[in-house]
């Protein structure tokens, strides 16, 4: 089953849609924007009739701190109750596009780190979401999607249907063209400009995990396990 087979409307009204490109396992790992407008209730029910659809059991927050986590839980009962269960982590990651300081960077990683441990320890089906769901979202959901197999070309097209699927398949859109190069400059940049060595971008994307984000050799034989079962 191709990855947009289960794309619909519901989907560009949240940005909630599975991660499960290469030999990713389908139901197991899912991306998102915020969980809740409050002025678009429309929107809030179908989110969390997508969330419930899908038995979220974790939730990996990219931009939420733990006052937001509480803010959030305090609206949304099925957030309340995995945040109870202690199936909630929040990592509030500032975004860099061209990771050009080398600070931020580390912090960067080492969050992304903390977020991949706490997936690890839990259970799925998870979430990671982030506020729109489109650039920090997109990062992880790019990394994740290529640390699996997925193709440069297919992970591209997930980031810009963050977008709108009308935006994504607009081939002659020069934004859309801009947009694209975001995602393709900030995975050349992690992998030490060798994104044109197809033939090695996996690997080059496992060794990120492992001399930047930081896991284990054993731990990222966890996350692949986790995410393949």
């Amino acid at each position: 089953m191709n990855f947009l087979d289960s794309y619909s409307e519901k989907n560009e009204t949240t940005n909630f849609r599975e991660i499960c490109m290469g030999n990713i396992k389908r139901g197991v790992i899912y991306r998102g924007s915020y969980p809740v407008f409050k002025i678009d209730e429309e929107r809030d029910r179908i989110y969390t009739e997508l969330v419930l659809d899908a038995g979220i059991n974790c939730i990996i927050n990219l931009a939420g701190n733990s006052h937001d986590l509480e803010t959030i839980a305090g609206l949304v009962p099925w957030y309340n109750t995995l945040l109870k269960n202690n199936n909630v982590i929040g990592l509030d990651i500032q975004f860099d596009f061209d990771f050009s300081d080398n600070f931020g960077y580390e912090v960067f990683n080492y969050r992304l780190r903390q977020g991949f441990k706490f997936l690890i320890s839990h259970n799925g089906p998870y979430l990671i979401h982030c506020n729109a769901g489109v650039d920090r979202t997109g990062f992880v959901a790019a990394i994740i999607e290529l640390l699996f197999g997925a193709s440069l070309d297919d992970v591209i097209y997930d980031y810009l249907l963050s977008y709108g699927k009308e935006f994504a398949e607009a081939k002659d859109n020069e934004l859309n063209f801009i947009t694209g190069r975001n995602i393709y400059g900030q995975i050349n940049a992690i992998i030490n400009r060798k994104i044109n060595d197809s033939d090695n971008l996996q690997a080059n994307i496992e060794k990120y995990f492992l001399e930047k984000v930081g896991l284990t050799m054993n731990e990222l034989e966890m996350l692949k396990e986790k995410l393949t079962k």
